[in-house]
């Protein structure tokens, strides 16, 4: 799989290079997204802000857990890769994401870790993927959750230790 990151900063690109005050808002009207990782809202002439960037972060996030695009043929039945992922929670989630990431220690074998790190980590993912930009975390929150399952990693790899 080759990795295609873009539309991160779009909020931030638009805003100043726009004559609007710093708290408004410009519209996206002629700027294009890849398609997938684009927020809904932009499609429907919605404004730019940071949530447009929070949404397409979680898309990767979601990629990078399941290795499954958003745009890949299975998503043709008008479910998402979001909608996948969230209707696999938590009891299925083993389902959805990318077997490569799915050792022995992860598959059954060690539910603290995947109770700890993984889950939260997807659930991150879908926080951010939401399809309302009011309902999405901020990238702080994103910051502060991410920060915290990093931690429990460390905390579980090193034996309850700090390394």
């Amino acid at each position: 799989m080759t990795a295609y990151v873009s539309d991160f900063g779009l909020a931030r690109f638009m805003c100043a290079n726009s004559t609007a005050e710093p708290s408004n808002s410009t519209s996206l009207a002629d700027l294009k997204g890849s398609i997938g990782y684009i927020a809904p809202e932009y499609g429907m002439g919605g404004q730019i802000s940071t949530k447009g960037d929070v949404y397409s972060y979680g898309v990767l996030l979601l990629e990078i857990l399941t290795g499954k695009r958003p745009t890949d043929e299975k998503f043709n039945d008008g479910l998402s890769l979001h909608d996948r992922v969230d209707a696999a929670l938590p009891h299925r989630v083993t389902e959805v994401l990318d077997p490569n990431m799915l050792h022995n220690d992860l598959d059954g074998g060690n539910s603290e870790l995947m109770q700890s790190c993984v889950l939260p980590l997807v659930k991150v993912a879908l926080m951010c993927s939401i399809a309302s930009p009011k309902d999405r975390l901020g990238m702080a929150q994103v910051s502060t959750e991410i920060n915290s399952i990093k931690q429990a990693f460390v905390d579980l790899s090193s034996g309850g230790k700090m390394v």
